[in-house]
């Protein structure tokens, strides 16, 4: 029996700040475990997207459907929204949302350096530059600049290699006195996403629905205009597949599955190891449901 799902919706490549895995291997993987369909969900962006279309002609038996991982900023704290059937081209209010995004990300590093900075901690941009620099590819960093870096990774150095920090959670609780960039508002990104034909699924909800709140369900269906919902994903217990699943029905809301893949084993800097791709328990119907609203590439 084939241990990996038809399809993997949440994946992250190298061009996410936090993620390692090139394109390609995601696609070589899909061919080997016969895994139909993948989306590249990249933190942010559509920068992969080239990369992306290349490895699909290398790999053609490999559908695809364009993605992003959008978060952003809602009444209940910050939201991370898996936007499925993203244009090859932005246009736009969206190429708009897009470029906030990147501005977001430079910001948000930026903070942590001036931050630390005025903490009396060595933590200069030049310093932060070549920390990403370890993990980060010079093409990914060229483009989108010297955005923050993997929270592990950051910890891992402020603690264990530069002795700031007793533990992660003295660092974090420094940060958290000090006013960090917010995400970009859910009221500009889910619009301009629906307007250029994207469907919003709410990533790894378990936390953001309080576990099985029906009202904070309701809620955020309804405030984040969603299509559908990551039912099945490393963080969902297996008792709660079925009750997401179901409430989907009930509301004619889409359903998917992801494994949220940073890296692969092997790779120097393995990121979100519990995440594996393809190995999610994606049902092959909800695949075919999706297929019905989105655009699939080598289908």
């Amino acid at each position: 029996m084939n241990e990996y799902a038809e399809f993997d919706f949440h994946l992250h490549t190298l061009w996410s700040y936090d993620a390692t895995t090139p394109v390609d291997e995601y696609f070589r993987l899909a061919q080997e475990n016969h895994v139909k369909t993948i989306a590249i969900t990249d933190h942010h962006t559509i920068d992969a997207w080239e990369e992306v279309k290349a490895a699909g002609k290398k790999y053609p038996d490999v559908s695809y459907i364009a993605g992003a991982e959008l978060t952003v900023t809602t009444p209940y704290g910050a939201m991370d929204l898996v936007c499925l059937n993203m244009p090859d081209k932005p246009a736009g209010d969206l190429a708009e949302v897009l470029n906030s995004y990147h501005i977001w990300q430079r910001e948000s590093g930026s903070a942590y350096s001036r931050y630390l900075t005025q903490g009396g901690f060595t933590f200069t941009d030049k310093d932060r530059y070549e920390l990403i620099a370890r993990y980060r590819e010079p093409r990914c960093m060229a483009l989108q600049g010297t955005t923050h870096v993997q929270a592990g990774m950051l910890i891992d150095y402020m603690v264990n290699e530069k002795h700031y920090f007793r533990d992660r959670a003295e660092f974090w609780g420094f940060i958290r006195k000090h006013d960090m960039p917010l995400y970009p508002d859910h009221a500009e990104v889910v619009p301009a996403v629906k307007k250029a034909g994207g469907l919003v699924f709410l990533a790894h909800p378990v936390n953001y629905f309080l576990k099985n709140d029906l009202n904070r369900m309701d809620e955020l269906r309804e405030l984040l205009q969603l299509d559908g919902i990551e039912c099945a994903h490393s963080e969902v217990p297996g008792e709660l597949t079925p009750f997401y699943r179901e409430y989907c029905e009930k509301h004619k809301l889409l359903s998917s599955a992801g494994s949220d893949c940073h890296s692969l084993p092997g790779q120097p800097y393995c990121f979100c190891p519990d995440c594996k791709f393809g190995r999610v328990p994606a049902d092959p119907k909800w695949r075919e449901e999706i297929a019905e609203r989105v655009k699939i590439f080598n289908a």
